[in-house]
C-alpha cells in the first residue's frame, strides 16, 4: 500500500477508534456515494457540477464525518467490527477525465481517499473522455483505488440471441477477469472489486463473482453493512437529482436494515410482473421503530404488511416503470436517523431490453 493511502487508512483507524461505543454500534454500516462526471457540461443525469462536489466534500467535512479507502472498509466490513456512524466511501464509475480535473485537486485538499472504477477497453479506444492509464498511475499513487467496471460497460444480464449458458459465462469472464488483468497490469495487483455497469446483476452473474473472488458494487440505495451481500454491496447515488445536499444528508446520516433475506432476489422480473411483491425477513429489530416503517414505490407510499413479527411484505400501487426502478424501506431510529433498506427491480419491455 502506497504510503498516502496507508496515511489516509491510519487517519480512518484513528477515528474508528474514537468513535467506538457510539449509538450505531448495533447496526454498523459504511455509506458508500457514488459519482460519475463532476462537471458542468457533461449530461445532467450523470453530473454533479464541481461547485456541488465541493459543497458535498465540505458538509463531509464541517460534519465530522470518517472518509476511508474502500480496502479499509471491506475490512472493518469482513471481519465483523464497529464502525462509526458517519463513515464515508467515495466512489466514481467509468473513470472520465473531469474526475482527474475537477474531483481529484479537491479530494486531495480535504484529504479524502475515494475509489474510481475503470473499463479499460474503453479507456483505451476513448481517449479523449477517459483517464488514460499513466493519469490513473497518477491518481493511484495519490490516494486513489482504481478498481474494475468491466471491459465493455455493457448490459451484463442480458443474454445474447441463441446464447448457451456456458458462452454466457465465457463472456462474463472476458469481461470481468480480463478487465482485472489488464488493471493489474497497468497499475500493479489492486483489489477485486467490481461495479457492476447500471447496476444490473443477477443471481447468476453474482455467483460467477463469487467464484472469481469479486466483491461486487450495485445502484440500489443503502448503507454497506455485515447484512450486505458481498456480491450486492450497495451504494447511494450522489449525482444528478441525487446531487442535493437536503436529501443526500438524511441517506449519510442513515443505518442499515438487518435484512437477512428478501425476494424477488434476482432484480429482473418479466415484463408482465407489473407490481411485484417485495418481501423482507429481518434478523432483528431493535432500536428500530417498526410501527413507523415506510416504504417507497417512486411517488407512491407503501405501507408494510406484516406477515410475522420480523417479516413484511409490499407491493407497488402503480406499475413499475420498464428499466431500473427501486424499492426502499426506512424506520425510524432510536438513536437518530432511519434504517434504509432498498430493492432493485429491472422491469423490461415486450423485447426484453430495457434503456440505458
Amino acid at each position: 500500500m502506497k504510503l498516502l493511502k496507508l496515511f489516509l487508512t491510519m487517519t480512518g483507524l484513528i477515528s474508528f477508534s474514537a468513535c467506538a461505543g457510539s449509538a450505531s454500534e448495533e447496526y454498523p454500516g459504511v455509506h458508500v456515494l457514488q459519482y460519475h462526471h463532476v462537471s458542468a457540461t457533461t449530461p445532467a443525469v450523470t453530473s454533479i457540477t464541481p461547485d456541488q462536489f465541493e459543497q458535498h466534500l465540505r458538509y463531509l467535512k464541517e460534519h465530522d464525518f470518517n472518509v476511508v479507502a474502500i480496502e479499509q472498509a471491506a475490512e472493518w466490513i469482513d471481519a465483523g467490527a464497529t464502525i462509526p456512524r458517519k463513515t464515508v466511501v467515495i466512489t466514481f464509475d467509468d473513470g472520465y477525465d473531469n474526475v482527474l480535473e475537477n474531483a481529484h485537486p479537491k479530494l486531495k485538499e480535504y484529504g479524502f481517499p475515494y475509489a474510481v472504477f475503470v473499463n479499460p477497453d474503453l479507456l483505451e479506444a476513448h481517449p479523449s473522455a477517459y483517464m488514460s492509464w499513466q493519469q490513473l498511475k497518477t491518481i493511484d499513487a495519490e490516494g486513489a483505488t482504481i478498481v474494475n467496471h468491466g471491459q465493455t460497460h455493457d448490459h451484463l444480464i442480458r443474454r445474447n440471441e441463441n446464447e448457451s449458458e456456458a458462452q454466457w459465462q465465457a463472456r462474463m469472464k472476458q469481461d470481468v477477469v480480463s478487465a482485472q488483468q489488464a488493471i493489474d497490469a497497468q497499475l500493479g495487483e489492486q483489489p477485486k472489486y467490481f461495479a457492476y455497469p447500471y447496476g444490473e446483476y443477477s443471481p447468476a452473474l453474482e455467483k460467477l463473482l463469487e467464484d472469481w473472488g469479486f466483491k461486487g458494487f450495485a445502484q440500489h440505495s443503502g448503507a454497506w453493512s455485515q447484512w450486505s451481500p458481498a456480491t450486492a454491496i450497495p451504494r447511494f447515488p450522489a449525482s444528478g437529482r441525487y446531487a442535493n445536499l437536503e436529501t443526500l444528508s438524511v441517506k449519510l446520516n442513515s443505518l442499515p436494515m438487518a435484512v437477512t433475506h428478501y425476494t424477488p432476489a434476482d432484480p429482473l422480473v418479466s415484463h408482465s410482473e407489473t407490481r411485484p411483491t417485495v418481501t423482507v425477513e429481518l434478523s432483528k429489530a431493535e432500536g428500530m421503530n417498526t410501527n413507523a416503517l415506510r416504504c417507497f414505490a417512486g411517488s407512491d407510499v407503501l405501507e408494510p404488511h406484516w406477515d410475522s413479527e420480523m417479516q413484511f411484505s409490499v407491493t407497488p400501487k402503480s406499475d413499475i416503470p420498464i428499466g431500473r426502478s427501486r424499492i426502499n424501506c426506512t424506520a425510524p431510529s432510536t438513536s437518530g436517523g432511519y434504517h434504509w433498506f432498498s430493492v432493485a427491480l429491472i422491469r423490461p419491455d415486450s423485447q426484453g431490453t430495457w434503456p440505458d
